[in-house]
């Protein structure tokens, strides 16, 4: 039920208006740790060297991982990799580039080719896990350390009742069971029927309902939770807006939706909230807004989960309140929704209008009927909206198959569905058609790292001003275990030491950065950017510094 506001990623292009985004792969859980993976110490003195961490949600088929200066924003050492496949990934990195009491970000760009350029794409399947999920919610601020990860809201089964929470590759994370109930060994009561539907808020905190017992649950960055709103009537899907002062939550509660102003208040009186919507001949089910402030609801025959749909409504919530049954911007019954049960809407590139939003659902048919999948409606603002089926049962399970009418989806990052479907318990990753051969993401890191002591290969031999450039033999030569380079700068600026195979091939990167006019030394010990030792043979490091670019040869010899 999450927008997806895509102004994030005009980078990658213009958008059709049947994609959500022009990335699928992307890289997320960014981190650094000493080699042996404890907590990074902060210095490079010694030589060992640290591990970069992060998860790929696909395969990828190149690779690279910058390391930026938080300070000028520029890269001080780049590692490209090929051909890493989907899942955690520890990459080692000797500190090359990086200057002592110096801030540091971990930037990854991850590539792979595009699956179809028409087509949504299933990736991931991750077999029956017995899943009982009733909502899902994927953290795609980049700023927020939980950045990709997705958390679910699960009533029972193998994986017990409370918040479970998934690595961006569909993996358990750990800890994977958080705000347990009491049934499960937690503090919490959900209810017999919940927590049902999962949204997060601008802090990165869980929202969801608690159906049986009348209430909205916070679920806190610790894990903790709090109460937010009780009282209620069967409150079943909600819709989170704004933040801060104008933080709002959008109920949907037996017949009603309600509306709660919450701004930055722990609680809030069910007895205060604005009635924006009530009905007699159904009840709302799942509820969100559009780019202008319009209402969506999918309607169901009873507030029971598996109940009968009753169709997809858009109203018109600017005028006069509550909206009722027949005032409806356009609406598209049972027979062409089914039972409708999650909605997503992609802001498109302006989430300021909806006029290049696109809306989904996912729906199920029933047995004997094969029009169980996702759905989409491109043109939201007609009156008479047209639904397109961008993924079928037969993907899911290569026939007639039931969608569970609690299946729940979320995006991510990068514009693919993530759904959780209850009837078979499988968790899919869907993946959107893409322009043009290959298909990209950048992603950072949402916290820095800072470098105590600085790697003692590159040390500064003087500050005094050269009058020329120059570039010296490496000593020794041939050499094993590591060489040094000395060179000189005779004016500063930003500066490459790098080492290629006789094929031309980047092997090393041993400076990346601006440097000040002076006389330098560089140590290389045989290894490339991914930590590995190299084959013995001939090879070539070449320096460049403004206009001045030189190169020599040395060998290595095991």
């Amino acid at each position: 039920m999450k927008k997806v506001l895509l102004s994030l990623f005009i980078v990658f292009g213009i958008l059709s208006a049947t994609q959500t985004a022009l990335a699928n792969v992307y890289a997320s859980q960014m981190e650094i740790s000493n080699p042996d993976s404890t907590e990074f110490d902060g210095s490079f003195a010694d030589g060992s060297g640290a591990l970069i961490w992060f998860f790929l949600n696909d395969t990828a088929t190149a690779v690279t991982i910058d390391i930026i200066d938080t300070g000028s924003s520029s890269s001080v050492a780049t590692i490209e990799l090929a051909d890493l496949s989907r899942g955690q990934h520890a990459i080692p990195w000797d500190g090359s580039g990086t200057e002592s009491m110096k801030e540091y970000n971990i930037q990854v760009f991850a590539e792979q080719p595009n699956a179809s350029s028409t087509e949504w794409t299933q990736f991931f399947d991750s077999g029956r896990i017995f899943i009982f999920t009733r909502g899902v919610a994927t953290v795609t601020d980049q700023t927020d350390p939980n950045f990709g990860l997705t958390f679910t809201s699960n009533d029972g089964g193998p994986l017990e009742t409370g918040i479970n929470i998934y690595n961006p590759d569909g993996s358990f994370h750990d800890p994977f069971l958080v705000a347990a109930d009491i049934t499960s060994g937690g503090t919490i009561d959900y209810g017999t029927d919940a927590p049902i539907f999962a949204h997060l808020d601008a802090e990165g905190r869980i929202f969801v309902s608690n159906k049986d017992l009348g209430q909205i649950m916070r679920i806190n960055r610790d894990y903790s939770t709090q109460v937010v709103i009780e009282g209620l009537t069967f409150p079943k899907g909600i819709y989170l807006e704004g933040e801060g002062e104008d933080f709002t939550i959008y109920v949907a509660a037996d017949n009603q939706v309600l509306r709660a102003n919450i701004g930055t208040a722990e609680t809030f009186d069910a007895a205060n909230m604005e009635l924006i919507a009530n009905f007699s001949g159904f009840l709302p089910h799942q509820v969100m807004l559009d780019d202008d402030g319009a209402l969506y609801c999918t309607l169901r025959s009873d507030n029971s989960l598996g109940s009968d749909g009753r169709g997809i409504r858009k109203y018109d919530i600017s005028g006069t309140l509550p909206v009722t049954d027949n005032q409806a911007s356009w609406f598209l019954g049972e027979d062409r929704t089914f039972i409708a049960n999650d909605l997503l809407l992609d802001s498109g590139a302006d989430p300021s209008t909806s006029a290049d939003d696109i809306l989904y659902f996912c729906t199920r048919a029933g047995s004997g009927f094969d029009q169980d999948g996702i759905w989409r409606i491109d043109d939201i603002n007609s009156f008479f909206p047209d639904t397109v089926r961008i993924v079928t049962e037969n993907t899911f399970y290569g026939a007639d198959d039931n969608i569970n009418a609690r299946a729940t989806m979320d995006f991510d990052a990068a514009g693919n569905i993530i759904l959780m479907e209850n009837s078979n318990e499988h968790v899919f990753f869907f993946s959107p058609p893409g322009e043009g051969a290959t298909n990209s993401f950048t992603s950072t890191s949402a916290e820095a790292f800072t470098v105590d002591e600085g790697l003692v290969g590159i040390e500064t031999i003087s500050s005094a001003i050269p009058s020329t450039y120059q570039l010296e033999d490496n000593f020794p030569n041939p050499f094993n275990p590591s060489t040094t380079i000395r060179y000189q700068l005779a004016a500063s600026g930003f500066t490459q030491l790098r080492i290629f195979n006789t094929l031309g091939e980047e092997v090393r990167t041993l400076v990346y950065d601006n440097q000040t006019a002076g006389t330098y030394s560089a140590t290389w010990d045989g290894l490339n950017n991914a930590g590995q030792q190299v084959a013995s043979g001939i090879y070539i490091y070449s320096l460049k510094s403004g206009d001045f670019f030189q190169s020599k040869r040395m060998t290595f010899l095991k």
